[in-house]
């Protein structure tokens, strides 16, 4: 795609969230591209007081690149005090929010946010990774469970631990296959390499022009992402994650 073709595709999905997002999602997409709005983000946020919203809030953070701060500390903190004894963590009431394929791809996803945070504690993340090396096998992911390759993707590429090379190396396969046959869309695999802060993948054989060519194909005439018969809220937050990863997919200088 030519630098043109990408900066319709990014007006057009920012163009959808200025016009139908809250105020909070208007700012954090003019944060992923202008951090002199990163501030106001911050301040949007409100008060983060429960172990769900505080996830929530480091999640959104690390979208715009704010990974220390007075916020980033106090949800970190949260998050962290909502830890089990034996490293995992489970947040909500839903059915199945415990069992233990949902508290592994929870944890998995909370603790790869914690350690590219500035302040997440050692032994946080030391218990974090035994609970997850126990529960770690390639079955896992490979079922082509998206929201478990991302959780496990994202843990692995942020922190040195023994089974990062071949935890990455399936978590990509398994990424690259679903994408191929189609059992995973071009958004949920560009959310993996946002999540990981890269443009590419270990074992994944997939470029960023390719992702980029693929997001352009899933987006609606009205610039936004996400099934053209979902809720507005849905469709404006699948747009911002379409944001998240063009911007890095197609990365440019930040502050």
């Amino acid at each position: 795609m030519s630098a043109a073709g990408e900066s319709d595709l990014v007006a057009r999905a920012r163009a959808f969230v200025l016009g139908q997002g809250d105020a909070l999602q208007r700012a954090r997409a003019t944060a992923l591209f202008d951090p002199s709005a990163r501030e106001t983000v911050c301040k949007l946020l409100g008060a983060i007081e429960d172990p769900a919203r505080a996830a929530t809030a480091i999640a959104v953070l690390d979208a715009i690149g704010v990974r220390r701060g007075a916020e980033v500390e106090r949800a970190v903190a949260i998050v962290s005090a909502a830890q089990r004894d034996d490293g995992s963590w489970t947040l909500g009431d839903e059915p199945g929010a415990g069992d233990d394929g949902a508290r592994v791809v929870t944890t998995a996803q909370i603790a790869g946010q914690l350690a590219k945070t500035a302040c997440a504690r050692p032994n946080v993340l030391r218990a974090a990774g035994a609970f997850l090396a126990a529960h770690w096998s390639p079955d896992r992911v490979q079922g082509g469970d998206p929201l478990a390759i991302a959780g496990y993707a994202q843990w692995y590429a942020n922190t040195d631990d023994e089974l990062s090379d071949a935890a990455l190396q399936w978590c990509g396969r398994e990424l690259e296959r679903g994408f191929r046959t189609g059992a995973i869309d071009a958004l949920d695999t560009a959310r993996v390499f946002a999540l990981c802060d890269a443009q590419s993948l270990p074992g994944a054989r997939l470029a960023a022009d390719e992702l980029v060519l693929s997001l352009a194909a899933e987006q609606s005439p009205d610039g936004s992402f996400g099934p053209a018969s979902a809720p507005i809220p849905v469709r404006v937050e699948a747009t911002l994650d379409a944001l998240a990863a063009l911007q890095r997919l197609a990365p440019r200088k930040r502050a």
